[in-house]
């Protein structure tokens, strides 16, 4: 599916901004349940409350989608706006750790009675949210065999003679060589882009400290300001790659 998912909690309000999310993958299947992957290369802050975030409003985009119902052999039609949503579920793949408190490599996170053990289900015995993280610098001796090939898969390439033919086809389908041209010129174009990005970037900053050096930290963190503003960053970018703040880059623009 489109891995834009806009209208999350925002529908026909006065709010002028609208909120959105994107993801890597984004998959429906057969009853209109959502399937949401992401790849973290890196941990990123605020990283679980935003996967939370993003299951949820994928979650709340069915709500009133009245075609489910009718493509949909498990669920009945009702003409309720409630009854058109459907299981969401998360799936982050993540290669640094994010749980420091365990080594297990597999998190499973649903909504859940604490007191009785009870799994919060719909009327069809499904889970409404699930979300699973794997992390692939941990590893576990209990781990079962077929989610130790993904791990290997992800962590090495490598897949078994014995492994599932779903991991084979995954692989298969993910070989570069096997991409079709267009895709193929997207990835290339994509990351000459963030390398020329980081190139820029570093040149900002190590311009900006030799700045600062030599005519004070406040100069200094003008000419980083000034420069990254030149090649069309945003306010907000400059805070979050600098830790400059807010206040001295609006003083600094004027």
């Amino acid at each position: 599916m489109n891995t834009y998912n806009i209208k999350a909690f925002y529908n026909a309000s006065e709010e002028p901004k609208m909120r959105y999310t994107e993801v890597d993958v984004l998959a429906k299947t057969e009853d209109g349940s959502q399937v949401t992957i992401e790849m973290q290369v890196c941990n990123q802050a605020w990283f679980k409350e935003r996967a939370l975030y993003y299951v949820t409003a994928i979650y709340g985009s069915n709500y009133g989608k009245y075609e489910l119902e009718s493509s949909s052999k498990t669920y009945k039609a009702s003409g309720i706006k409630y009854s058109t949503l459907r299981p969401t579920y998360g799936i982050f793949i993540m290669v640094d750790s994010l749980f420091e408190e365990d080594r297990e490599p597999v998190h499973h996170f649903g909504l859940y009675d604490i007191a009785n053990s009870l799994l919060y289900r719909n009327s069809q015995g499904h889970e409404l949210i699930s979300m699973v993280f794997l992390e692939l610098k941990k590893s576990s001796p209990m781990m079962i065999k077929k989610i130790k090939q993904w791990f290997d898969y992800f962590n090495n390439g490598k897949v078994e003679a014995d492994a599932p033919n779903y991991l084979k086809k995954a692989c298969e389908v993910a070989s570069f060589h096997n991409l079709s041209k267009e895709e193929r010129n997207m990835i290339s174009a994509r990351e000459k882009a963030e390398q020329d990005a980081n190139a820029r970037e570093a040149y900002v900053w190590y311009r900006g400290v030799e700045e600062g050096e030599a005519k004070g930290e406040a100069k200094g963190k003008a000419a980083i300001i000034q420069a990254m503003i030149a090649r069309g960053s945003t306010v907000e970018e400059i805070v979050s790659l600098t830790g400059i703040s807010e206040d001295d880059i609006k003083i600094t623009l004027g």
